[in-house]
C-alpha cells in the first residue's frame, strides 16, 4: 500500500459530506431554515476528520518527508499551495462556527452570512482534493523507496490511533474541568502570558501553556495572541465568549 492510498480513501468520505453540506446549504436558501445541529455536525466533521486527521497526516507525514527530497520546483509549488489552502479551509470553518452561533442568538441577517460559507467550503474542498488526487498524490510516491512509503503508512496508522486516544482524552477533560490533556509538551509562561481562560458556554479551559492542538495553536501561545478566527475546541463559540480564570 502507498502511503497516499488511506489519504485518498478518506478524500471519498470527505466528499460526501461536502454534497450534504451543499444540499444543507440550498435547503437553507429555499426555507431561510437552519438545521443548526446538521452544521455543528459538518463543522466537528472538517475540523476533526478533514483537518486534524487527514490534513495532520498530509502535514505532519508525507509533506514534511517531501520536504526533505529534491523536488522538482512544480511540485513544490503545488506543496506549497496545498499547505496555503489549507490554513484558508480552517479560517472559513472558523467563520462558518460563529456565524453559527449568530443563528442561534437569533441573527437573521446571519442566514445568508452562514448559506455564503458553507457554499464556499462546498467550492473548496473538491477543487482542492482534485489538485491532490489528479496532480500530486501518485507523481510524488516517486520520490520514496518503498521502505520508505511502508515506514509512512505505519506512522499514519499510529497518527489515527493516537488522534482518537488524545480527542476522547480531550472531550472528557473539559466535561471534568480539567486543563486540555495533549500529546505536546506544556510550555513555561509567567505573568499574564500564563492566564487560563474559559468558556462561559461549555466551561472548556484554554490553558496557554499547552495551546490547542486541534487548531494547531503550539504550546506557549498566550490567549491574547490567538488568531481573530481561534474558536472554543468543544463548543465553536468565538473568543468573545472566554473569561479569564487563573494565573499561573
Amino acid at each position: 500500500m502507498m502511503p497516499v492510498g488511506p489519504l485518498m480513501v478518506e478524500h471519498r468520505l470527505i466528499e460526501r459530506m461536502l454534497v450534504q453540506l451543499g444540499r444543507e446549504a440550498k435547503r437553507i436558501r429555499a426555507t431561510r431554515k437552519v438545521d443548526t445541529d446538521f452544521v455543528l455536525a459538518g463543522i466537528e466533521f472538517i475540523r476533526l476528520y478533514a483537518d486534524r486527521c487527514h490534513h495532520g497526516k498530509e502535514e505532519d507525514i508525507l509533506f514534511r518527508e517531501l520536504k526533505k527530497k529534491p523536488l522538482s520546483d512544480e511540485h513544490r509549488r503545488v506543496m506549497q499551495e496545498l499547505e496555503a489552502e489549507h490554513l484558508q479551509g480552517r479560517r472559513t470553518v472558523g467563520r462558518l462556527a460563529m456565524v453559527r452561533e449568530r443563528v442561534l442568538k437569533g441573527d437573521t441577517s446571519a442566514v445568508g452570512d452562514l448559506t455564503i460559507l458553507l457554499e464556499e467550503l462546498v467550492r473548496f474542498y473538491p477543487a482542492h482534493i482534485d489538485k491532490e488526487d489528479r496532480n500530486f498524490f501518485l507523481p510524488c510516491m516517486d520520490y520514496f523507496t518503498e521502505e520508505e512509503q511502508a515506514e509512512m503508512v505505519e506512522e499514519g496508522r499510529e497518527f489515527d490511533r493516537a488522534l482518537v486516544q488524545t480527542y476522547y482524552e480531550n472531550l472528557l477533560d473539559a466535561r471534568e474541568g480539567k486543563p486540555q490533556a495533549s500529546g505536546a509538551s506544556a510550555a513555561s509562561l509567567e505573568g499574564p502570558a500564563a492566564t487560563s481562560f474559559g468558556c462561559m458556554v461549555c466551561g472548556h479551559t484554554y490553558d496557554p501553556r499547552r495551546g490547542d492542538y486541534t487548531q494547531h495553536i503550539p504550546p506557549g501561545t498566550p490567549y491574547s495572541d490567538l488568531p481573530a478566527d481561534w474558536v472554543c475546541p468543544s463548543c465553536h463559540v468565538g473568543k468573545a465568549m472566554f473569561i479569564p480564570l487563573r494565573s499561573s
